[in-house]
């Protein structure tokens, strides 16, 4: 009987050590468990920040390159009108500063190729023709300052004399010419 109570006494204290063991083991799982629980609430959280600051980027990506492209746009346009500007046509050179309070803008066309006199030089300009501003108070005296500066007898002529007209022009009309409305871009760039 003493052997049947040692045998039992050992299997006790066996399976209370397994047992323990098994707690133990139980214990630990749960504690895994746990660390890979908040592992993946925060990565879950980072992604969720790293989300929003990507939707961030790409809004502010999307704002900055419909921005690039309209002053692009902007740029050329702006380019074409300073190439529209300057020809060489459109050119006026001031004759001379010098002025009356009573005297008027004048806008005079030179050209070379008038009459030359025997006992005058003959023109050697590097230009055909070109557009002057002057001060007069009357035709007369823009032609006599016109004389003065540019004899008729050295070969140049003036083709033309009028008053300067006292408005600035009016910039040309804003036409589509195929360029892309600001709301059109924006649905673009959205749709990419």
């Amino acid at each position: 009987m003493i052997a049947l109570m040692l045998t039992l006494l050992a299997v006790t204290v066996t399976a209370g050590l397994t047992g323990e063991r098994a707690w133990t083991r139980v214990s630990e799982a749960k504690a895994r468990r746990r660390q890979a629980l908040n592992r993946q609430r925060e990565q879950s959280q980072r992604i969720r920040r790293l989300a929003r600051a990507t939707y961030s980027l790409k809004q502010q990506r999307r704002h900055i390159q419909l921005t690039m492209e309209t002053l692009q746009d902007e740029c050329a346009r702006l380019e074409q009108d300073i190439k529209r500007i300057a020809r060489p046509e459109n050119r006026i050179f001031v004759l001379e500063e010098r002025r009356n309070p009573a005297d008027a803008a004048w806008i005079a066309t030179v050209e070379v190729g008038g009459t030359v006199a025997d006992s005058a030089l003959p023109a050697a300009v590097p230009w055909q023709r070109r557009r002057f501003l002057l001060w007069a108070g009357d035709d007369e005296g823009a032609r006599a300052r016109l004389e003065r500066r540019f004899p008729h007898g050295s070969g140049f002529r003036v083709s033309q004399l009028m008053l300067r007209p006292s408005h600035a022009a009016a910039p040309p009309a804003a036409t589509s010419g195929g360029l892309e409305t600001r709301a059109a871009k924006a649905a673009r760039i959205a749709a990419s």
